[in-house]
């Protein structure tokens, strides 16, 4: 259950647009590609995570014009955003509102989900910030709103997050990237790894490793088996726990987690298995690390 779609960037010029799309295609997950013509769309760049692939397109700064540039401007980005499927609406919260703004909110006529963004939320104070969003709360009262610094990377995962909330399930644009797999396997790797650590304690989580021998995926379902090593009998017997209890309690917990992050079905089948001493045989390491 792949999500995807087409994001517009629209706002002011100089709002932050292309430093915003910038800081998100820099993440770990994002692949910039050239700029081809889709549709009339300026693609700018691709974003891929396991939830699936969003596809910007960063408009020209919507501006009041003087010039005929300054319509063909201003035409390209309300093309681009009639022909998106969420628009973000970049507001520079360092500034002042002003009648820039309201042409903006008299001239932007969405049909589609739209995120209000404030940026540069640094280089102002925590009242102004506070103003900038009361005002365009009244401007947009059931929109939901974002406050974030490309600078500081601050809350850029959860816009991402707030944008793949708004897609709807549909096809790849762009090729996914080659190590797709790769990736899901260590995401699915992490997770457990990560409920380990969290539900047992003492020297347990130093000495676990976790391995994914087997993984299918379709659009609705994921499933893995899993193999987890530890190092002596009396760690898998806190592994799996009483009736099979701590184990239970790490697959739901890690199943939920993935779940919600790929917005589709996990199944997870877990075994623990003793390797002694696996942290000091360098072939053991190698087959259960990479």
């Amino acid at each position: 259950m792949i999500k995807s779609g087409f994001v517009s960037l629209a706002g002011r010029p100089n709002a932050g647009k292309s430093t915003l799309l910038n800081t998100i295609l820099g993440e770990k997950r994002a692949i910039v590609t050239p700029k081809p013509q889709t549709t009339n769309k300026s693609i700018h760049g691709v974003y891929n995570d396991l939830r699936g692939q969003i596809v910007f397109i960063d408009t020209p700064g919507i501006h009041k014009p003087k010039t005929q540039y300054g319509e063909f401007l201003n035409k390209q980005a309300y093309n681009s955003i009639r022909g998106s499927e969420v628009t973000l609406l970049v507001v520079d919260a360092s500034v002042e509102y002003g009648p820039g703004d309201e042409y903006l909110f008299s001239r932007l006529k969405i049909d589609h989900p739209l995120i209000i963004v404030l940026t540069k939320i640094d280089l102002a104070s925590p009242s102004h910030v506070q103003a900038i969003r009361e005002q365009w709360m009244k401007n947009y009262p059931d929109t939901p709103l974002i406050e974030v610094s490309s600078v500081r990377n601050f809350n850029i995962a959860e816009l991402v997050t707030l944008i793949f909330e708004h897609l709807q399930v549909g096809p790849l644009y762009f090729p996914l990237p080659e190590d797709y797999a790769v990736r899901l396997e260590s995401y699915i790797n992490e997770i457990v790894r990560e409920k380990i650590i969290m539900l047992t304690r003492e020297e347990i989580p130093y000495s676990v490793a976790v391995v994914v021998d087997h993984l299918v995926e379709s659009d609705s379902k994921v499933e893995a088996y899993l193999t987890i090593y530890c190092e002596k009998d009396s760690q898998k017997g806190i592994l799996i726990g009483k009736d099979a209890k701590m184990i239970k309690r790490i697959r739901l917990q890690a199943q939920y987690e993935l779940t919600k992050f790929l917005g589709k079905d996990v199944l997870l089948e877990l075994m623990v298995k003793v390797e002694p001493l696996w942290r000091s045989n360098p072939k053991i390491l190698k087959k259960l690390l990479g």
